[in-house]
């Protein structure tokens, strides 16, 4: 099941008895989680009939009572529990001596425990509360926790949106807002705010909803005014312009980032993850791979694979072997050197102008 078919049943108020929600797109997660608690109808009995417990901080005594606990004038009640951590392969009955290893040591001896707990209960079950529990961190579909919800209820994973999906996401909750679409605008928006996941995207939309008033029309032009062009893309147009020979450019685009906060550690991650991009696309190409089919090899966005299709066709490879070298010294020197680590970006950004013939 997709996280879009989950809420289609739920907006037909068809709940299951349980869920077990994770994945990195926590937005999604979280508004899932309203649209469980509006299937089930708690409206103003909201506060008598929905228990939100922290999977740290729980006891055995705490979590019976709040699952057996019956309804107050409503025909189910909400049990949500938090923080549950799933990772890595369940061993033997899920008892104390079943409790995860990590570097050969036991960890996690009362999640382990609240896992069997939660597997107790799972069996008696009443049909009077609806339990969900929500994983932080990735999970392991192995675990007998994880097949015992999916058995009786329903598994649910929130990847990270990308390419054509974000972008699906962004024209459908904008149109909830009332925006009209013009053309590229919402490619636009997920290419520029997609890093920052759904939520930023949120804030974005609700920036551009306020804006288009009255007409409702978000164009292009408004998503660049009014969105922030994120650093990777900047950091495109930065190496573009060192290896061009231009420097004074280079170095504004250079400042600009600095500006907004980067350090200089996290500039020079950027444009070490910038080249690495460009190398694994440029070896795309030459292994083949068809135009428009990059953005699913490298995981990035569509706009994005574009600017690297072009960006790694101008480079040579001894160009980029120069690039790593360079920022391998550079990293070097903002750990060791007495220097400024401004000074210390500069130089390694005008050091990457082509070499004369």
């Amino acid at each position: 099941m997709t996280w879009q078919e989950l809420w289609q049943q739920l907006d037909k108020k068809k709940v299951a008895p349980c869920y077990l929600l994770w994945g990195e797109e926590e937005h999604l997660l979280r508004l899932t989680l309203g649209k469980i608690e509006a299937a089930l109808a708690l409206g103003d009995l909201r506060e008598l009939n929905y228990e939100r417990l922290d999977a740290q901080e729980l006891d055995s005594r705490r979590l019976e009572a709040a699952v057996y606990a019956l309804p107050w004038l409503a025909p189910r009640r909400l049990v949500v529990v938090t923080g549950l951590k799933l990772a890595g392969e369940g061993k033997g009955n899920g008892s104390r001596e079943g409790a995860d290893d990590v570097g050969g040591e036991e960890v996690e001896g009362s999640t382990s425990r609240l896992e069997q707990e939660l597997l107790d209960l799972m069996e008696k079950l009443p049909a009077t509360t609806c339990l969900v529990l929500v994983a932080a961190g990735p999970v392991d579909i192995r675990r007998r926790l994880v097949k015992a919800v999916a058995k009786a209820g329903v598994v649910q994973e929130f990847p990270r949106l990308r390419g054509h999906e974000l972008e699906r996401w962004l024209k459908e909750r904008g149109k909830e807002l009332g925006l009209k679409w013009g053309r590229g605008a919402a490619e636009l928006l997920a290419a520029r705010g997609g890093e920052g996941g759904l939520e930023q995207l949120e804030q974005e939309l609700k920036k551009l909803a306020a804006y288009a008033v009255p007409s409702g029309v978000v164009r292009r032009e408004d998503v660049e005014l009014l969105v922030p062009e994120a650093n990777t893309a900047r950091v495109f147009d930065l190496i573009d312009a060192a290896l061009a020979g231009q420097g004074e450019r280079a170095l504004h685009l250079l400042s600009r980032l600095w500006e907004q906060g980067e350090t200089p550690l996290g500039l020079l991650a950027l444009l070490a993850r910038q080249v690495r991009l460009v190398m694994a696309a440029k070896e795309a190409r030459e292994k083949g791979s068809r135009p428009g089919t990059l953005a699913a090899v490298l995981k990035v966005h569509p706009y994005v694979a574009q600017k690297l299709e072009v960006q790694s066709s101008r480079f040579t490879w001894e160009e980029l072997y120069r690039l790593i070298q360079a920022l391998a010294r550079a990293d070097q020197r903002l750990k060791s050197s007495t220097l400024s680590p401004r000074l210390v970006l500069e130089e390694i950004i005008l050091d990457l102008r082509p070499r004369e013939k």
